[in-house]
């Protein structure tokens, strides 16, 4: 029994001196990982670090020999030969670490590297079709097409360019944006023909929106769109919202329509040489006041036998470069009509209140 006793003792002894802490065992753990595994690994990096560098020279090669590489507007043969480049190095990639595993013989990196495999193979089953568009896209052969129109976030797009990232231009609006190839899969391009509007404004232009208020186009982004007023006051409004208020152009040219009424006791001139007779007027005092470089064209004709007057219509059409000056110019307008009136002598009526019936006598 007490040899016994002293052979368990021993046993025991020995058990107690191989043990180690927690913190040994991780530190001798990770130093033979690092020594085996980690060495595997980093020969792994270092192979996909290789085929990306790879990737890039021949990419950079076939930019600098391959004809038509470097066109805005590339064939579909040259498409078909990126393409097939980048999945190659996509696949080189994936394949490159799984091939040092199994070279090596680390049947645990092996075996992870073949799960992560058929991990991605299943996700890319359930995103196939949605790739497959893509890649028509790239191709240049999709529903969205270089060189057409397309509408994206409420505005009109020249495809400028189609890659993984594609290139949209607005040529009116002077602006432009980098969106990737995924954004356009579920939209329809068309080809657009010279006379197809982009914008209706340009930067520096005048305009008119439809709730009255007229300003200076200083800003257009595909957000917002900022307008300057005479006296300095900025307006922002939201691209759409701009749009949608339908802004005049004066920066072209533009039309002021004025109207003037006459006593019916002029009846007789009022069509034949009152007119002419407003007409030089107007002519005269726009050299006088200096508008006449930028006046296109004016007219004075018979409008309207109204209730209380005759109206004659004054029509001027100026230049874009009197934008800014488009209200001043209407009230130069009604104010030459007034001259006009005083000079001649003819009457301006006052609308009139025709009453009827009978007076009633007081105490009735």
């Amino acid at each position: 029994m007490q040899s016994e006793l002293h052979a368990a003792q021993l046993e025991l002894d020995k058990l107690v001196s191989s043990e180690t802490s927690i913190a040994e065992a991780s530190q001798s753990y990770l130093k033979s990982f690092f020594q085996k595994r980690g060495l595997y690994l980093i020969e792994a990096l270092l192979v996909v670090a290789a085929v990306v560098l790879l990737s890039r020279l021949s990419y950079a090669g076939m930019s600098k020999y391959l004809p038509g590489f470097r066109r805005r507007h590339r064939s579909f043969r040259v498409r078909l030969i990126e393409l097939i480049h980048r999945l190659l190095t996509v696949l080189l990639i994936v394949l490159g670490p799984t091939t040092v595993f199994y070279l090596v013989e680390d049947w645990v990196l092996f075996s992870l590297s073949i799960l992560l495999l058929i991990g991605i193979l299943w996700t890319l089953r359930q995103a196939l079709p949605r790739y497959w568009h893509q890649i028509q896209l790239f191709l240049n052969i999709g529903s969205v097409r270089e060189g057409e129109r397309v509408v994206f976030q409420g505005l009109p797009w020249n495809v400028q360019q189609i890659n993984l990232f594609c290139t949209l231009v607005n040529p009116v609006a002077n602006l432009k944006q980098r969106v990737p190839i995924n954004d356009l899969v579920d939209m329809r391009s068309r080809p657009s023909e010279k006379s197809e509007p982009w914008f209706p404004c340009r930067q520096d232009d005048w305009v008119i929106l439809n709730d009255g208020t007229r300003g200076k186009v200083t800003g257009i982004s595909p957000e917002m769109v900022q307008l300057v007023q005479r006296g300095g006051a900025i307006l922002t409004y939201q691209t759409s919202d701009f749009l949608a208020n339908s802004p005049q152009n004066l920066s072209p040219s533009f039309r002021l329509k004025e109207t003037l009424g006459i006593s019916y006791a002029l009846q007789k001139e009022s069509t034949s040489t009152i007119p002419d007779i407003l007409h030089q007027y107007i002519l005269k005092r726009i050299e006088q006041e200096g508008y006449a470089e930028q006046l296109v064209n004016l007219r004075v004709e018979f409008a309207l036998a109204n209730n209380s007057s005759l109206d004659l219509v004054v029509m001027a059409d100026f230049k874009g470069e009197l934008g800014d000056l488009y209200n001043r110019l209407r009230r130069a307008i009604q104010r030459w009509c007034v001259d006009a009136c005083s000079e001649n002598g003819w009457e301006i009526p006052f609308p009139q209140m025709t009453l009827s019936g009978s007076l009633v006598k007081p105490g009735q």
